[in-house]
């Protein structure tokens, strides 16, 4: 089968790559580095998954089969269709509201579910032998899997189901606290205290759960994880390791992730040199890592206590937390608007309600709430992320400017990458096309680009694709220069690197060097010309001022255990 390196169809950009090709060599050597890495099917995991699918009880978060999630019970008026019953219609309404949300939950599960068993199947054709995957890059140099499955960057118990063919040895204690912290991250519970904490609470724990590897579908706490099956899949190998009397030479084959910390926003602190923001995402080196998303709730926190309006102590009472303004904050440095913030807190209500059994007392419609709170916790992220928001407004100002000239926004990822990414966001039309299907005719609405730049769409999509290049270009160079460094095998999520335990404390080298030299430049300035010389003169009169960089020292990133961990 054949496919492009990287996913685009227009055909003048692939041009412009096939041209450029020789400038931009690292990036195929990082392409190619992945895809060296030979992998197998966990077969614990797979036993695992393939019995609680059967029992569909939904343990560990796994889609349950959506036709055995039950309709409300009727009261005895609707359910005999008794119309001269004074609740009769009442009745029927509330009926009818609560079965809409379970088909809508239905429908959410059945692609869910299909999923997942389509994963199994293809995870059970793997069994036996080992394999491979291509890798493909978008067109903001993202790396992505071609299977779109069984994936290295799937879901929980995706990724869970597929390790390293070819492991290290656990060799010292440095490499066993590696696999050690990487289960408490997997766990949560402590994954944001100092790393002694951490170990500690592992170590105390190790029997609990080798407990969980030898009866997992008996002794279910596993499942309380935060990441349910890779835990358990963290679980078999210390099972594994235990029953060798934890020699150091037992080959660890299970991939440990090193998860940086709100990479968005360390990409925006690293561009403006901003102290407060490098402070906040662990550029700066600190004995226990800072946490962006506790600071903002502890904010929303402060202002709720001063309001007397009733759906502030209801907030109060259920309790707004770190998780709660997590995908708010997050997803801040790739354009939030307060109307995707009320949507997340409102996910976030939901799924603590099913999946944690977490009671709020909001009502059936979580609109009215989330609709409240959104204005406020928008507030207390403005006043938390400063800078960031001061070069997303430059971008945008910038990219409506080539956009004016109905020019894409072009440019270049820092050196050595060299890769060229050319946003293009043209406008849409809609055609109407009339077509006979048996005895009927059928109208379709079919969209096609114009030759026009879309402004607004440029604007709003211009701080996340950088971001991602940026992203991108970090990863690149840290597999190029962990491979230097000896490490053979990689499982990469964009801003998650994962190798085997005895490889962590390399590739977290490699990780910090690689931020450190894309940031040596300024990004922000080289992106800024770039940007320039595209404009006619009228629109470069028009140019706004680059953002005043601060005095962040990058170096001590080189430092800072918790800016990748």
């Amino acid at each position: 089968m054949h496919f492009n390196l990287v996913k685009a169809s227009n055909r003048r950009y692939l041009e412009e790559l096939k041209n450029r090709g020789h400038e931009m060599k690292p990036v195929y050597d990082a392409v190619n580095i992945m895809q060296e890495t030979e992998w197998v099917i966990n077969k614990p995991v797979y036993e695992v998954i393939s019995k609680l699918i059967e029992i569909d009880d939904g343990t560990g978060n796994l889609p349950t089969n959506p036709q055995t999630i039950p309709l409300p019970i009727k009261e005895p008026d609707v359910e005999n269709n008794d119309k001269t019953s004074p609740t009769y219609k009442e009745n029927l309404v509330k009926w009818k509201r609560q079965a809409s949300l379970v088909y809508k939950d239905r429908a959410k599960s059945k692609s869910k579910y299909i999923q997942v068993r389509q994963i199994l199947t293809e995870a059970e054709l793997l069994l036996d032998r080992s394999f491979f995957y291509p890798y493909q890059l978008d067109f903001r140099g993202r790396i992505y899997p071609k299977p779109a499955m069984l994936s290295p960057q799937g879901a929980d118990y995706s990724r869970a189901l597929i390790k390293f063919k070819y492991g290290k040895k656990m060799k010292d204690n440095n490499s066993f606290d590696d696999f050690a912290i990487a289960g408490a991250g997997l766990y949560g519970e402590v994954d944001k205290e100092d790393i002694q904490t951490r170990l500690d609470w592992v170590k105390e724990r190790l029997d609990l759960f080798i407990s969980y590897a030898k009866e997992p579908l008996i002794n279910t706490d596993w499942s309380k994880a935060d990441k349910p099956f890779c835990f358990l899949a963290w679980c078999f190998e210390l099972k594994d390791f235990a029953e060798t009397g934890y020699d150091a030479t037992f080959i660890t084959t299970l991939p440990i992730q090193s998860d940086c910390s709100n990479s968005g926003l360390q990409h925006y602190s690293a561009m403006m040199r901003d102290p407060v923001g490098g402070k906040a995402t662990n550029l700066i080196p600190s004995n226990k890592p800072e946490d962006v998303y506790r600071i903002v709730a502890e904010k929303v926190i402060e202002k709720l206590k001063t309001k007397t309006d009733p759906m502030a102590k209801l907030w109060l009472d259920y309790g707004v937390d770190r998780k709660l303004c997590k995908k708010p904050v997050m997803c801040l440095p790739y354009s939030l608007t307060q109307y995707s913030c009320r949507q997340y807190l409102q996910d976030h209500v939901e799924k603590e309600k099913i999946e944690k059994s977490r009671p709020h007392y909001f009502g059936e419609d979580l609109f009215k709430a989330t609709n409240w709170l959104t204005p406020i916790v928008w507030e207390s992220i403005n006043e938390v992320i400063v800078g960031a928001k001061e070069i997303m407004s430059f971008l945008k100002t910038v990219s409506r400017l080539v956009a004016s000239e109905n020019l894409p926004v072009t440019w270049t990822t820092p050196k050595p990458l060299n890769f060229p990414v050319q946003m293009m966001c043209y406008k849409k039309e809609s055609k109407r096309v009339k077509t006979k299907m048996g005895d009927s005719i059928i109208k379709l609405s079919i969209q096609s680009d114009t030759e026009e730049i879309d402004k607004r769409k440029t604007a709003q999509s211009i701080c996340p694709n950088l971001i991602h290049s940026l992203d991108a270009s970090v990863l690149q160079l840290a597999v190029i220069k962990a491979k230097e460094k000896g490490v053979t095998n990689f499982s990469l999520i964009h801003d998650s690197f994962g190798c085997v335990a005895p490889d962590v404390a390399k590739l977290s080298e490699a990780i910090r060097e690689a931020f450190c030299e894309v940031y040596e430049q300024d990004v922000l300035t080289n992106w800024a010309m770039e940007m320039k010389q595209m404009l006619s003169p009228k629109n470069a009169k028009k140019f706004p001022n680059i953002p005043v960089r601060g005095e962040l020292d990058l170096s001590l990133v080189k430092q800072s255990i918790f800016f990748c961990v």
